[in-house]
């Protein structure tokens, strides 16, 4: 426990002890600072640009990868 207690307690201490505080972190600007800028307020949906989808029903699998190929477009192999 003696050598248990040296070799991972006594340098997670020394550890420890040799940090510094870490600087002030603000994440906007002082609220009383009058020249501080306004930001504009943009409205956003939450959903973006969702596009309602309907299942289909099951279609040849052969003219489905035939359509959407790189090839078909003019690109790819």
């Amino acid at each position: 426990m003696k050598c248990l207690f040296t070799a991972v307690f006594v340098p997670l201490l020394a550890a420890g002890c040799a940090t510094t505080q870490p600087g002030e972190v603000a994440s906007a600007p002082d609220p009383a600072d009058a020249s501080a800028g306004i930001h504009t307020v943009v409205y956003e949906p939450v959903l973006g640009d969702y596009q309602h989808r309907e299942p289909v029903g099951p279609r040849n699998w052969r003219q489905l990868n035939d359509e959407l190929s790189p090839a078909r477009r003019g690109g790819g192999s």
